[in-house]
């Protein structure tokens, strides 16, 4: 398992120990405030250039992880386009839970930010 893929999951588990929760709606949050929380909390570190964040909450009724990553838009000369850098955190999101119950991106041009939104559906 790469260090990335290590590290994304320690994370998770200690989400699921005692992380913060979300318990707001999914189709309007408020990502600058959601990764002040995180810092607040202590809750928030830096995986492939990006911000992680993760609470837990509750998805379909079911308990769940939700997995947000800040990736800022511009990182200088030589940096890989937008689109790579989210396809890469996609791509190890996936390898790492297999299946994703949620997946969203938003642009949010007045933070120079897109964040990537993910819930992982816990097992029973």
């Amino acid at each position: 398992m790469s260090r990335a893929k290590e590290k994304l999951q320690e994370f998770f588990d200690k989400t699921l120990e005692n992380g913060p929760t979300f318990n707001e709606a999914f189709d309007n949050i408020d990502y600058y405030a959601m990764m002040c929380e995180a810092a607040k909390h202590d809750t928030l570190f830096k995986l492939k250039g990006s911000n992680v964040s993760m609470f837990n909450c509750e998805f379909k009724c079911e308990d769940a992880v939700m997995i947000v990553f800040s990736v800022p838009m511009n990182t200088g000369e030589g940096g890989k386009h937008i689109s790579e850098r989210v396809m890469d955190i996609l791509k190890l999101t996936e390898e790492c839970f297999t299946t994703l119950d949620y997946t969203h991106s938003k642009e949010v041009k007045e933070d120079k930010f897109v964040y990537l939104t993910f819930i992982k559906n816990l097992e029973k």
